[in-house]
């Protein structure tokens, strides 16, 4: 009995112990800071973005001038030239019907190409010595250190005439030939005595085999001012003396004659660009001179700076009739041209 007590004693006492473990508070954790790693990076310094204050300087200019009443044609086959020329150097193009001193102090004017009728072509050149200029179609202008010009077909009409007497010469039977001209004009004269020198270089005496008579090549002229009824009258002492071929010097007659002389059967020849259709029948062939020929060879040097140049247009041929001026009479007259050309052929 006395063990059983003793060992409910000694169990009971384990329990009290156990017990009393189980309830010991475990010490706290203190808390831990996590570790940061410090991680740099390069400075970057921070500078003050200046306000732009400067103005862009305008790119150098190129210029076609080309006044109110000018050759249109001629001032579209120059735009296309020059506005390309820009272009190609980087620069700036413009057309401007005229132009001032005003102008180029605002402006850096590399180069400026001028057409008639624009006036005092001269005074610019003397403000702008740095400025190229090209003059084209001028009969008023001379060459200078900082101009060059491409001469109009008042400058060539003796060859105009020389031409259009020589081909007056080889279509017409018994070279019955004349020209209709303007008195008092230097220009007229010229082509005038060119048509007589190339009629006769191809007939000699240019004696006809059959009546009328008459010495020919002949000419009549009248003063620019000539009214329709003075400059039909004129025609009329050609008519009559059985004139077949009419070469008519430019500003000569109006488009009145012009219709009269076709109306008459007569064989035309001149410097018409633009033949009517009235009387396409009646037109030889126009000889005309080719500017913009001019300007595209002279383009070259005139670009790289040559300057101080006079050069003539050469003569071309236009809108020739072969019912009237066969291929074989056109090659002779080319071949004819080609000496004049080369000044193998005095032409007055």
């Amino acid at each position: 009995m006395t063990s059983r007590f003793s060992l409910y004693f000694i169990v009971c006492g384990l329990i009290i112990l156990s017990l009393i473990g189980c309830g010991e508070t475990l010490p706290e954790a203190s808390p831990v800071s996590p570790t940061v790693q410090a991680t740099f990076s390069p400075a970057t310094e921070s500078l003050p973005v200046p306000s732009s204050t400067a103005t862009t300087t305008p790119l150098p200019l190129g210029i076609l001038l080309a006044p109110p009443n000018a050759d249109s044609a001629l001032v579209d086959d120059l735009r296309l030239l020059a506005s390309a020329q820009a272009e190609e150097t980087g620069i700036r193009f413009q057309i401007r019907e005229t132009l001032s001193e005003k102008d180029f102090q605002l402006d850096d004017v590399l180069w400026v190409v001028a057409l008639p009728p624009f006036q005092n072509l001269t005074d610019l050149t003397s403000i702008a010595p740095e400025t190229k200029f090209l003059a084209v179609g001028f009969s008023d202008l001379e060459a200078a250190s900082n101009l060059s010009v491409i001469m109009p077909e008042s400058a060539n009409l003796d060859q105009q005439g020389f031409m259009a007497g020589y081909i007056a010469a080889i279509i017409t039977p018994d070279w019955r030939v004349g020209v209709i001209s303007l008195a008092e004009n230097a220009a007229g004269t010229a082509a005038r005595e060119g048509f007589i020198a190339g009629a006769t270089y191809f007939c000699g005496l240019c004696s006809p085999k059959y009546p009328p008579f008459f010495k020919y090549p002949l000419f009549v002229e009248l003063a620019s001012d000539a009214n329709s009824s003075q400059w039909q009258s004129a025609a009329n002492i050609l008519l009559n003396k059985g004139v077949e071929t009419i070469y008519l010097v430019p500003g000569a007659g109006d488009e009145a004659l012009i219709q009269y002389l076709a109306q008459a059967d007569v064989k035309l020849i001149g410097g018409m660009d633009d033949i009517p259709e009235i009387i396409r029948a009646q037109w030889v062939v126009s000889l005309r001179f080719d500017l913009m020929q001019s300007v595209q060879e002279y383009w070259p040097a005139f670009m790289e700076g040559v300057n101080g140049t006079s050069i003539k247009a050469p003569l071309i041929f236009e809108d020739p009739n072969e019912n009237l001026f066969s291929p074989g009479r056109q090659r002779m007259a080319e071949k004819m041209l080609e000496e004049i050309l080369a000044g193998y052929i005095e032409t007055q």
